[in-house]
């Protein structure tokens, strides 16, 4: 079907396929409610408002019976890897909480399985009933270089350029701030060529000051996903970013930075929203976008406004309006039937006119996905990990210590530098399980040759055990956090074994496990397999002592990932972000 196809629908001069009528239609564009229908010629929207004159003796008619009409919710950037899901049930978690199109560039699958595997997942996005905006994967190439840490093979620079011209392809996806500052010709070459072609650069613009901010924005950069405080958010408003309020797994920025529409009475154009990372546990119990939606509500938003907010706002970042993110004629028909906007319950999700959520249960039937052998068994050490290698040495044979410890918050994924005081036992740092002063560690999986680096964590409350994990943002490797130098071992060699997941251990025993076999990042298993292996995995992590909301979340973040927080582990060592130096824990 073609647009020109609307076009006799619009006027009358054939029927609709389908009609929906009876409804009240939230107009994004001009922030109205009204009573309206919708005529839908194949999988685009030919008329709304009366559209009884479209109707003939085929055309499918639906009742709405009073229901909301709103548009198809559009993520602004949402990585799919840090659900754990495979595509299937990723993305069938999206529709069923009115998420019709999504924002992503794989950048966890590009490190680890390269070009090929970004395309393969792109490709069977693209066969599901969801629109992806599709951006190229920059971290996938970066991976901390402008850190100072060695990379994996992951893309080159060539890739990025080839992914540019890929069809569907949008833009780039958050490529940092300091590359552009440092003035990286790679980077200043691939955004020249991202605007020379009209696509968007999406940004992250943690922790930066004004200058750097416009310096930032001056090169092209168009988002901020990473503001956390309503001053910051309208300073970089002010410079020109839009602002993807987040509201994820670890990280639940959206509620302050509302502060910025409703107190300071920024204007709400400046605002759409994201989820970023959205692992099981949110996804199913407590929603994708739609809980955007409704916690903005709950902070004093309009609901028509945190609607646009969550469509045509997200849409016309990526220039996507004319087919994403509105109810109007020539859009594609993915529309919510919604209860109550307030409360913002959906009963029913169509994309493209097609029923794929009805009564809130999903209804679609997805095309398989079969993975390719290379994503599997991707976990690699060059030998089993031991205790001794686990455990932190100092020159100073007994006494004390101060050390440098990564401060883990709740709420928020960025990491403070603390100091503590620790105890030395012949040479060797023993963990303050009272203090919360634990060992974190993270082992190369990639065989790289760069080892294991060593640090301590404060923030995750064990009094017992060790939990591991082999997905973690931008690294990539196989981390660690525990009470014991032993457990630690036992979690990373299990983890390797199986080829990648999360694993707890107590006293040497497996407590908890969940398998993520593809790329070491991915479940193979149902929605609700992975669900009751994540609600165990808690469970057994707060017998423990952690009271984290999202452990695992909080977890991935202690690594190095850009400029998020002053200090991180990483396989080379504890690593200070700014400026950008390896430390030791020694102060």
């Amino acid at each position: 079907m073609s647009r020109r196809d609307l076009i006799d629908v619009a006027m009358g001069k054939a029927p609709a396929d389908q009609i929906i009528d009876g409804g009240v239609l939230v107009n994004v564009l001009t922030a109205e409610l009204y009573p309206a229908g919708i005529a839908i010629k194949g999988n685009r929207i030919a008329a709304v408002g009366d559209v009884s004159y479209t109707r003939g003796p085929q055309t499918k008619v639906t009742q709405a019976d009073g229901r909301y009409l709103v548009p198809g919710l559009v993520d602004g950037h949402l990585h799919s890897y840090h659900s754990y899901l495979g595509v299937n049930e990723f993305v069938q978690g999206l529709l069923t909480h009115g998420v019709t199109a999504t924002a992503d560039g794989f950048y966890g699958q590009g490190i680890v399985g390269g070009i090929d595997a970004v395309r393969f997942v792109k490709e069977a996005f693209e066969r599901m009933p969801i629109r992806l905006i599709f951006l190229v994967p920059t971290l996938a190439y970066l991976q901390n270089r402008e850190l100072g840490l060695t990379p994996v093979k992951g893309i080159s620079v060539e890739d990025m350029f080839e992914m540019l011209d890929w069809p569907g392809c949008y833009g780039l996806e958050e490529p940092p701030s300091l590359p552009i500052i440092e003035k990286d010709e790679a980077f200043l070459r691939l955004f020249e060529e991202t605007l020379a072609r009209r696509k968007v650069v999406t940004g992250h613009a943690s922790g930066l000051n004004e200058r750097q901010v416009q310096a930032y924005v001056a090169m092209g950069a168009y988002t901020e996903h990473e503001s956390f405080e309503h001053h910051d958010a309208l300073m970089k408003a002010r410079a020109g970013l839009k602002i993807l309020a987040r509201l994820g797994s670890g990280c639940v920025d959206l509620p302050e930075l509302m502060r910025a529409h409703t107190e300071l009475r920024a204007d709400p154009r400046a605002f759409a929203f994201c989820v970023d990372v959205a692992s099981p546990e949110k996804l199913i119990g407590q929603g994708a976008l739609d809980e955007n939606v409704r916690a903005a509500i709950a902070n004093g938003v309009n609901p028509v406004t945190a609607i646009q907010m969550a469509s045509i706002n997200v849409a016309e970042i990526f220039y996507a309006q004319q087919d994403v993110g509105t109810i109007a004629p020539g859009r594609f028909a993915d529309i919510l039937l919604v209860d109550d906007l307030a409360r913002f319950s959906i009963d029913r999700v169509l994309v493209g006119g097609q029923v794929v959520v009805k009564e809130g249960r999903f209804v679609a039937q997805l095309p398989a996905t079969t993975y390719p052998t290379d994503f599997y068994q991707t976990v690699v050490l060059a030998s089993p990990v031991t205790a001794d290698d686990l455990t932190l040495k100092v020159d100073t044979a007994d006494g004390e210590a101060d050390v440098r410890v990564i401060g883990v918050t709740e709420g928020n994924l960025l990491t403070t530098e603390r100091r503590a005081r620790v105890k030395i036992d012949q040479g060797r740092i023993v963990p303050n399980v009272e203090g919360d002063v634990l060992p974190i560690a993270m082992v190369d999986r990639f065989g790289k040759g760069t080892g294991i680096g060593l640090g301590l964590v404060q923030g995750f409350g064990l009094h017992r055990g060790a939990m591991a994990t082999s997905v973690n943002a931008v690294c990539e490797n196989l981390v660690v956090v525990g009470t014991n130098a032993h457990d630690m071992a036992v979690a990373v060699n299990h983890l390797a074994k199986i080829g990648g997941g999360k694993v707890i251990v107590e006293d040497g025993r497996i407590l908890a496990l969940i398998e993520l076999p593809l790329l070491g990042l991915l479940s193979e298993d149902p929605m609700n397999v992975v669900s009751e292996k994540f609600d165990r995995a808690f469970r057994v992590l707060a017998d423990l002592g952690c009271q984290l909301k999202s452990p695992f979340s909080q977890l991935e973040f202690c690594c190095a990932c850009g400029e998020m927080g002053a200090i991180k582990i990483s396989d080379e060592g504890l690593l200070l972000t700014d400026p950008p130096r390896k430390v030791g824990v020694l102060v």
